[in-house]
């Protein structure tokens, strides 16, 4: 199907529903929650009944900045007859159940996307999910509010790396020029995302980095997160999102890894590579995801240093 078809196709369920809910992925991160709470305040500004819903808690407190935030709901109304999923490369990373009969129009940026919609607005071209959908809105000529605005730009800060990751260009701070145009703060933006952490992270960061190992000749860097750590510092899941930067941050490593133990005793495990290595098929060899950068899986059937030797075999193949 042709771009324009999904798009023209997407805007009629939009314009004919009765009762939307915007949805974000599991530990929504600034890109799903910036992108879900844009939409919801256009679809609002539309004249549409329509509910964000985040199935995970806590949500980030250090996000709580996002015009909407508050309203978040934790479950899909069951009388909505459409449902649009955000910044989620598979159902399942939702956590929501489907009303009958309901519809799905899913939005994403991520080039492992199932593509599990009724209909798959994926463009692995956008810097993030925001742009993705800020391409919909501009198809369908709603008007985007200064709320909007401001949760766009936030999701595109965060998910560009403050405008420092591979892939962005000019198409990109053309985006970031039309947000800015439309309300968005470019200093107070950056300001809430990178000052406005809560304590309990900044306790755990500690407990994180002493755990920093060096492999294949220190191009690969590893940091593990155990539920041990989260209760002594009193973190959520949600604080240990950026921490795998801090491998790759290191002048050797090529590859960073952090492994986080989940309550139910799973594993999940985030990537990140500087230039060299496709972090998105590593991740996808697991039954995961993400992109050439950043990718990420959860592993449920094997114990940590297993899982490790084999994470570090599948590096190593792709580093040569």
């Amino acid at each position: 199907m042709k771009s324009d078809e999904r798009y023209k196709e997407a805007i009629e369920l939009i314009e004919s529903s009765r009762q939307i809910s915007v949805v974000g992925h599991l530990n929504p991160d600034a890109d799903a929650l910036g992108t879900a709470l844009g939409l919801w305040w256009i679809l609002k500004g539309i004249g549409k009944r329509v509910d964000t819903v985040m199935a995970s808690r806590p949500l980030p407190q250090n996000l709580s900045f996002l015009p909407g935030y508050e309203k978040i709901r934790e479950r899909v109304n069951p009388g909505s007859d459409l449902l649009i999923s955000v910044d989620c490369g598979s159902f399942d990373r939702l956590g929501v159940k489907m009303p009958e009969g309901a519809k799905l129009i899913n939005i994403d940026h991520h080039r492992s996307n199932a593509g599990y919609g009724d209909v798959n607005i994926v463009e692995p071209s956008g810097a993030s999910a925001s742009e993705t959908a800020f391409g919909l809105v501009s198809a369908a000529g709603w008007p985007l509010p200064r709320e909007s605005a401001v949760n766009f730009y936030a999701a595109l800060l965060s998910d560009t790396g403050f405008f420092g990751y591979e892939g962005v260009d000019a198409r990109v701070f053309d985006f970031a020029k039309r947000l800015l145009e439309l309300g968005a703060d470019a200093e107070w933006t950056a300001r809430m995302l990178r000052e406005n952490q809560p304590l309990s992270k900044l306790r755990l960061l500690p407990k994180v980095l002493s755990t920093l190992q060096l492999y294949l000749q220190g191009r690969v860097a590893g940091l593990d997160v155990t539920q041990r750590m989260l209760k002594e510092s009193g973190a959520t899941v949600n604080e240990t999102d950026d921490m795998v930067n801090y491998a790759r941050s290191l002048a050797t490593v090529e590859v960073g890894f952090l492994i986080r133990e989940e309550p139910d005793g799973s594993l999940k495990v985030s990537l990140r590579s500087k230039s060299r290595a496709d972090v998105g098929r590593i991740a996808l060899a697991f039954g995961g995801g993400g992109h050439l950068r950043a990718a990420g899986f959860t592993c449920r059937d094997m114990e940590h240093n297993m899982l490790r030797e084999r994470l570090l075999k599948k590096i190593e193949e792709e580093l040569q």
